[in-house]
């Protein structure tokens, strides 16, 4: 099921709701990327913090609401239970994302991060969005944490908010991994 918010409007919220709630203030605006930029380092944003920029790649998931979704039929993903979110990684053999932002993340350890929202709904994200928690109700994700995608298969990651482990599944094999 679709969350019924956009990308856009999470990244905005997301990356206003950080700043603002931040203890130090960035140095100068974040950059936004353009398209072609974006593929060349495969980051959405770079917001410079004092010291120490963070780089995010903002995922948008889908709310998966049935016992048939792969992570739960297959039982590969202990804890993971209904409703949880799946994000879709860009397949390796479409885009080189994944691997940019690996290499990235060697250059920046530690500050190289997929975001994706653990609001379920359009309804719901107005609320965070006014109190500031955009960011905290939201995980965090690295690269290195998931290492170099196995195959050009479609893989996704599952996950739920209160469960300290997110799974990390190759689709077409119903494979998973923890990350």
């Amino acid at each position: 099921m679709k969350v019924g918010y956009t990308e856009f409007s999470f990244g905005y919220a997301f990356t206003e709701n950080l700043i603002r709630s931040s203890s130090a203030a960035p140095v100068g605006a974040p950059v936004f990327p353009n398209l072609i930029q974006e593929g060349h380092s495969g980051v959405d944003i770079r917001i410079n913090f004092p010291g120490v920029p963070l780089f995010f790649q903002y995922k948008l998931p889908e709310l998966m609401k049935r016992g048939t979704a792969f992570e739960i039929a297959s039982g590969h993903c202990p804890g993971l239970s209904i409703p949880f979110f799946r994000i879709a990684m860009m397949r390796r053999d479409v885009s080189r994302q994944h691997k940019l932002l690996l290499r990235l993340e060697a250059r920046y350890p530690s500050n190289v991060f997929y975001a994706a929202p653990c609001i379920a709904n359009i309804s719901d994200f107005d609320r965070p969005y006014s109190g500031a928690t955009v960011a905290r109700q939201s995980i965090f994700v690295s690269p290195g944490d998931i290492g170099p995608l196995p195959d050009d298969k479609a893989n996704s990651l599952g996950y739920k908010p209160g469960l300290a482990t997110g799974y990390f599944v190759e689709t077409q094999a119903h494979q998973s991994s923890n990350i």
